[in-house]
């Protein structure tokens, strides 16, 4: 209690911030871990697509076959909806070989801030050197800006490369979930589509008696 009675406002308002911070992060992952629940259940549902009609016209009868074709027809499935971001990223990549190859620039820096990288759009600080600002008797301490928001004709690859990846990569990860999440699906119902269960089994009134 004592060395909070020492601090100033400035660090008491600096302290509930970074409270508020963590509180506001631990609720955005609790939401966007239910989300990611939310999508792989629904994810999950094409694998009963994928082995309700071999299993209701008899052409699998065991549990191994079911999981063998599964597993097909799951990869199938997954190229089915990944070549799509994949050839985006394969683009992009190439893209990056070729200018590195035709302008013997080896050292192409796509994150550089200043001529030739994706930065260039964004403002930039550095975070080794600071500098502070008083408005209105708060004293607040800033990173130093080194570059704002501009177009450079330098940077054409990186504007193209970087959300190329960002838009190809995301796809591509969401189909590795979806995959995972039949993946399981497929499991389960390879374990229980042929197994006996009583729970839906109800006793005769009466008992039948042997001839």
């Amino acid at each position: 209690m004592v060395s909070l009675i020492k601090l100033t406002e400035n660090d008491k308002r600096l302290i509930i911030v970074i409270l508020l911070v963590v509180i506001l992060l631990f609720v955005i992952a609790g939401y966007v871990g239910l989300l990611v629940k939310k999508i792989m259940k629904s994810q999950a549902a094409k694998a009963d697509d994928m082995l309700h009609d071999v299993v209701e016209a008899g052409v699998i009868t065991s549990e191994k076959k079911l999981l063998l074709f599964g597993i097909r027809k799951n990869w199938r499935e997954f190229f089915r909806r990944a070549w799509i971001p994949f050839l985006i990223m394969l683009f992009a990549s190439t893209l990056l070989l070729f200018y590195c190859i035709f302008s013997k620039n080896w050292s192409y820096n796509i994150w550089d801030s200043q001529k030739e990288g994706f930065n260039t759009l964004f403002f930039v600080h550095d975070w080794s050197s600071f500098y502070t600002s008083t408005s209105e008797g708060f004293a607040i301490t800033w990173p130093k800006l080194i570059s704002s928001p501009h177009l450079s004709g330098e940077a054409w690859v990186s504007y193209i490369f970087v959300p190329s990846m960002i838009v190809g990569g995301s796809w591509f990860m969401f189909q590795v979930q979806g995959y995972i999440a039949r993946a399981f699906r497929i499991y389960k119902l390879s374990r229980t589509a042929f197994r006996k269960t009583m729970e839906n089994v109800t006793p005769p009134s009466s008992p039948i008696k042997p001839e």
